[in-house]
């Protein structure tokens, strides 16, 4: 007798302002799903993955999240990108006892026992990328970024290690996410006003490659005044010339220059599988390989109910693209590898630093002294 699949549900946007990125991380799930059930399954049962379009969109996040749990009948879900959607699937998931796997960095300062964070908290990639900007361009930086919620937490967090270190912050904008060509003149007449050293910026989704063409046309040089910018990716880049691109600065784990067998061998394999238009980005790094890890602590859990799988997650590692990866059953987050690249004259990652071992998370910046009950209250801790 066959037994039963092991039904995920797999929530990535194919449309909406946030695809170009999520499609990649869609993708990446369902090539860590393909390896999986190629090489038996997990207990001889395979991996069936349901996907669902949520468009970019938080509420739609919220009502495909209760069709997987209630319809469906998932215990697991891998997806959502922007804060906003995660917040807008964490009630569902939390209510219904099911696990959330969110592979993409964000803002910190949050914790749910029903989710489980494989993206970079601040300390995992704000931190370095202020060392190093700080060390190599100077203090005085500009800050902009989309509306909504990880750029505002995100932007404060870079601020304040700014500051801490006896930098200034000489302004700070917020554009919508249907950002216009007037919102992004509106961007470049302020960083000529300001001259910063370097700017932060967490514009996401459809408004990154125009605000990088505008840069670059304003006559702005980046070798010496670099947007540095954390919600942007190979995704991205991909999309603008190489003297658009080059000279401009992030911070990641996981690189698609990264080199080594375990980061070549993904980046081959996301190309193989789904053509050159779909690049092996971080967040995509952190889809693939957060579906190793659940399939690890299946293996050893046996069921894939939220108490038992999550005990097991604590338990098991995973050698990861980006280098070996475990959760913290204490925060649910992930120890991770952060490293800070800039675009060569090719456009592609040219890795500045890298860590000498995995850093832990440290997702409320307590070792940062950042204070903690700047965390979300609407988030439950149980």
């Amino acid at each position: 007798m066959k037994q039963e699949p092991w039904r995920v549900g797999v929530l990535f946007s194919e449309t909406g302002v946030t695809h170009a990125i999520e499609r990649t991380q869609r993708a990446a799930t369902l090539l860590a799903i393909e390896e999986i059930n190629q090489a038996g399954g997990v207990l001889g049962r395979a991996i069936e993955p349901i996907a669902y379009d949520p468009c970019s969109t938080p509420s739609y996040y919220n009502e495909l999240a209760l069709r997987l749990c209630d319809e469906d009948r998932v215990n697991v879900i891998f997806g959502c990108h922007m804060s906003s959607t995660r917040k807008a699937t964490l009630p569902v998931v939390e209510d219904r006892g099911a696990l959330l796997f969110y592979p993409t960095l964000y803002e910190g300062f949050e914790y749910s026992r029903n989710c489980v964070y494989t993206g970079a908290a601040p300390n995992q990639n704000s931190v370095q990328l202020v060392d190093y900007l700080s060390g190599n361009y100077g203090k005085r930086v500009f800050i902009v970024g989309s509306n909504y919620i990880y750029p505002h937490e995100s932007n404060r967090i870079i601020a304040e290690l700014f500051l801490k270190i006896g930098g200034e912050v000489l302004d700070e904008f917020y554009v919508p996410l249907d950002i216009s060509p007037r919102h992004i003149e509106s961007i470049i007449q302020r960083i000529k006003r300001t001259q910063p050293d370097c700017i932060y910026s967490t514009v996401v989704g459809d408004g990154i490659v125009p605000f990088f063409n505008a840069f670059k046309a304003a006559g702005f040089d980046a070798k010496t005044m670099p947007i540095a910018s954390q919600s942007t990716s190979e995704a991205d880049f991909v999309q603008m010339q190489p003297d658009v691109a080059a000279g401009h600065i992030t911070a990641s784990p996981f690189f698609d220059t990264l080199g080594g067998a375990g980061a070549e061998r993904f980046v081959a394999k996301m190309k193989e599988t789904y053509g050159p238009e779909v690049v092996a980005t971080a967040p995509a790094e952190s889809a693939y390989f957060q579906v190793h890890l659940y399939a690890a602590a299946l293996e050893k859990a046996g069921t894939d109910r939220r108490t038992e799988l999550l005990k097991a997650l604590g338990e098991v590692e995973f050698d990861a693209p980006q280098g070996r990866v475990k959760i913290d059953p204490q925060t649910n987050h992930t120890y991770l590898w952060p490293r800070v690249a800039k675009l060569d004259d090719n456009g592609r990652y040219e890795i500045v630093f890298e860590p000498d071992e995995w850093v832990a998370p440290d997702p409320f910046m307590t070792r940062h002294g950042m204070d903690p009950a700047l965390a979300d209250p609407k988030i439950k801790s149980g």
